[in-house]
């Protein structure tokens, strides 16, 4: 009787030295829960340099419209680690949207290349699959530590497979940005202007914290531009005016899974039922 009251006493003992080491493995890895993040895009670096200054974004404005059409097939994007999070940030997703464009070179073969507004950033780039359809930006030399922010342009291109269709209703024209990420104004220009009120097809970003945690994937909503009209091929005149645009989208990490939770559970069943067998023997 005695010798089964010790073995009980040892599974328990054991099982709660399991449990401890689980839960302590589970606290910290919730403090991660703490990390979140931002993406904001425009094609004008300096709109997210020095967003809200009325001179900046008046002076960024009267560009000519072939430079503008240049800029948005090429735009800038900032992710910003919270101040609040723990982990940096050690890399970034984003789909195409529209796959029937893709990531293309920037220059050489870099598909992203840092901004002059943080050059103490370091990122390499590569795509996912065989048409480009996924940019995946790793940031080196420690990542994006927490309140830091990384800005970097990327560049957009037309499949082959569709390169025809395309130069025949857009000419030589670049691809827009918004016409790609997401359908501007809730109208798909690439299916002959089609009402399209659904961001389930448009980009998805996600970033990936040091912790090997992923954050959600937040996909873009279709924003609502003033002066939309102009895109593409669709180039305004040096005499009318064009906002610059920017965007942003806000993201945390995937709530906590519950493989540790269900990892107790298991440890907690394979004892009782030892100890059963103990209590049996006895």
């Amino acid at each position: 009787m005695i010798g089964s009251i010790l073995k009980t006493t040892r599974a328990a003992t054991f099982f709660a030295a399991c449990l401890a080491i689980i839960l302590s493995t589970f606290s910290g890895t919730q403090a991660s829960a703490q990390d979140s993040w931002s993406l904001r895009i425009s094609e004008k670096e300096g709109e997210l340099e020095h967003t809200g200054d009325p001179m900046w974004s008046k002076w960024l404005m009267w560009d000519i419209g072939f430079q503008r059409m240049v800029d948005r097939n090429m735009p800038y994007i900032e992710i910003m680690n919270a101040a609040t999070s723990v982990d940096p940030i050690t890399q970034f997703h984003l789909t195409i949207g529209d796959n029937r464009f893709n990531f293309a070179p920037v220059t050489g073969s870099n598909l992203a290349v840092v901004g002059s507004t943080t050059p103490g950033a370091v990122v390499t780039s590569s795509t996912v699959g065989g048409l480009g359809d996924e940019l995946v930006v790793n940031f080196g030399n420690g990542g994006i530590l927490p309140g830091q922010i990384a800005r970097f342009k990327i560049k957009l291109g037309v499949d082959p497979s569709f390169a025809a269709t395309y130069a025949a209703s857009f000419g030589t024209s670049l691809p827009d940005y918004r016409t790609v990420l997401f359908d501007m104004n809730g109208i798909n220009v690439y299916d002959g202007f089609k009402v399209n009120n659904s961001s389930t097809d448009n980009a998805a970003a996600s970033v990936v914290f040091d912790t090997n945690i992923n954050s959600n994937k937040n996909f873009f909503p279709d924003e609502t531009v003033a002066n939309g009209q102009f895109f593409n091929n669709n180039i305004r005149s040096y005499s009318q005016t064009d906002m610059v645009n920017l965007f942003e989208l806000q993201g945390a990490v995937i709530p906590e899974p519950t493989g540790i939770g269900l990892a107790v559970i298991g440890i907690g069943a394979i004892l009782f039922r030892r100890g059963s067998r103990t209590r049996m023997v006895a």
